[in-house]
């Protein structure tokens, strides 16, 4: 009689902030993936309601499940069969202890192994933001992580400075003249995907800093825009203090948030933003993103 070795088991994933810029371009690269058959992708998400009334997934998953940081009822049912998570954590929640020490417990009791986290640039110099606090528990809870560092978004200028630049034709950023590496979060997601996706062990236990292969000013990302666009983009560069009146009393931003871009844009501002890293390319095994390339993929977004 011939024996039939069973097929191995498919990997389930879960890509938890499913509706935001990385989660949306990483679940669309994994369900696209030429070995998509050796595993199965689950989206998390707070609100399973709003699936179809707010915004929606770029591509279908494999399944999606409920998933709120807020609600540790939520967590067994989201976490089953899975055996690799990408984190990423929702700008709103700060509190580390409150939030996701108890969803990195749970990943430890589910069997995970392998978490790939949506970090920060630099953070393992700034003990202060809750990246680097969530990087240090998961090194002692013990699963085997892949930190992902990177820089600004692209993509923060076709979604929080949309209407800027679409209906003001501004930037009003105050970043001074301060060098910032963007990044493309579809090369973030490149990367998440190598990681996810990986049979071997290449990516565990590392931390990846990602930005793109320039760092340009407020000044020459206007330029680009406005040849791009083919209509004159102005940067404002405005004092702290407009900015948060703008952001804050005038177009609703929280006030919390609105701090949070002031402490960024500070950071570009005293030239602390401008590091390029080689990371990317080494990764990807093609040169990443330029910011000319993505303001004419999204050139769309900022038209009337």
């Amino acid at each position: 009689m011939t024996s039939v070795n069973p097929a191995p088991p498919v990997e389930r994933i879960l890509i938890t902030g499913a509706s935001g810029n990385v989660g949306q371009e990483t679940l669309r690269a994994l369900m696209g993936h030429p070995d998509k058959q050796k595993f199965e992708v689950i989206a998390g998400l707070r609100d399973l309601t709003k699936l179809h009334t707010d915004r929606k997934l770029v591509v279908e998953p494999d399944g999606v499940v409920s998933l709120d940081f807020t609600r540790s009822t939520t967590f067994g049912t989201a976490l089953a069969g899975v055996s690799r998570v990408l984190l990423v954590r929702p700008p709103e929640l700060t509190s580390v202890d409150a939030f996701f020490r108890p969803f990195i417990d749970a990943m430890k009791q589910a069997g995970v192994r392998q978490v790939v986290f949506l970090s920060l640039q630099g953070v393992e110099h700034n003990p202060m933001t809750p990246h680097h606090k969530i990087e240090k528990v998961l090194v002692e809870a013990g699963i085997p992580f892949t930190f992902l560092r990177p820089g600004f978004f692209m993509q923060n200028f076709s979604t929080t400075h949309c209407d800027e630049i679409r209906l003001r034709n501004e930037l009003f950023v105050p970043a001074g003249n301060g060098r910032t590496s963007f990044v493309d979060v579809r090369d973030i997601a490149a990367v998440a995907t190598r990681a996810l996706t990986d049979p071997g062990t290449e990516h565990l236990y590392k931390g990846y800093e990602l930005t793109g292969s320039e760092a340009l000013t407020y000044g020459e990302v206007a330029q680009v825009l406005s040849a791009t666009l083919g209509r004159p983009i102005t940067y404002r560069n405005p004092s702290i203090v407009r900015f948060v009146w703008r952001k804050w009393l005038r177009e609703r931003i929280p006030l919390g948030f609105t701090l949070i871009m002031v402490a960024l844009y500070s950071i570009a501002k005293l030239g602390k933003a401008a590091k390029v890293t080689n990371e990317t390319k080494r990764l990807l095994g093609r040169p990443p993103v330029t910011f000319r390339q993505y303001a004419n993929d999204y050139r769309t977004v900022w038209q009337r």
